[in-house]
């Protein structure tokens, strides 16, 4: 009898500590944010606008969320190229409303699924919720979570988050952005200009969050043909 008990105890043990190996470091809160006067903005473009409209439905329809969707550019080869589409579409066609607005936007790209609520982020100026990989090495270091999330920081020059399927801006991050964003005399990828901004705006309250909250639905993107759409 004594034996059987102490292999229970052994078996209860290897249980525990399994359990505590697989858990995973997450700095999402646990109720959603009470900010209001957000609005989300998606920025697409025409020749997807049957899989952008149906993104909007499914944001409403699970979240509860209404979002304005606004036409950029398609990729010709020319003016615009994947590397300076989004950028050009988001600095002609968004921007301007994004600061009239005077209050939080919600960036979103037009391929986001959301897996947790899109408001269930600190209260931050910059909040980058959804992604695919990386991070703005140590001066801007995941954080939220003991030891700092086990993220191991990207070195120079590599400290970009790779992916901007959903950011929150506060209205005092909003107004920073439009300056730096006209100010900027070349396009760039989007993902890596927002890691820009961020890095170039330290006062700027930031947290990228852990896990990513959301994924990249499967579709046929003119951004880059080679990319692996794949979910979270």
């Amino acid at each position: 009898m004594r034996r059987r008990t102490v292999k229970k105890k052994r078996s209860k043990s290897k249980r525990i500590m399994s359990q505590k190996r697989k858990t995973v470091p997450t700095n999402i809160p646990l109720k959603k944010s009470k900010q209001t006067n957000i609005k989300f903005c998606m920025i697409s473009y025409q020749g997807n606008a049957d899989f952008a409209k149906l993104t909007k439905k499914v944001l409403k329809k699970e979240w509860g969320y209404s979002c304005k969707i606004f036409w950029g550019y398609k990729i010709d080869g020319d003016k615009y190229t994947h590397t300076n589409v989004i950028f050009e579409g988001i600095k002609d066609k968004m921007l301007s409303f994004m600061k009239n607005h005077n209050g939080p936007i919600y960036y979103i790209e037009d391929d986001i699924r959301f897996t947790e609520d899109p408001l269930k982020i600190p209260k931050k100026d910059v909040v980058w919720s959804v992604y695919r990989r990386g991070n703005l090495g140590k001066k801007r270091i995941v954080d939220g979570c003991r030891g700092g999330c086990d993220i191991k920081p990207n070195k120079h020059p590599h400290e970009v988050i790779t992916g901007s399927q959903a950011i929150y801006f506060s209205k005092k991050a909003v107004q920073a952005l439009y300056k730096h964003m006209n100010e900027r005399k070349r396009s760039i990828q989007i993902d890596s200009y927002f890691s820009e901004f961020i890095r170039k705006h330290p006062k700027l309250t930031f947290r990228q969050m852990l896990p990513s909250m959301g994924y990249e639905e499967t579709h046929e993107s003119l951004i880059d043909q080679f990319r692996d759409l794949q979910k979270k």
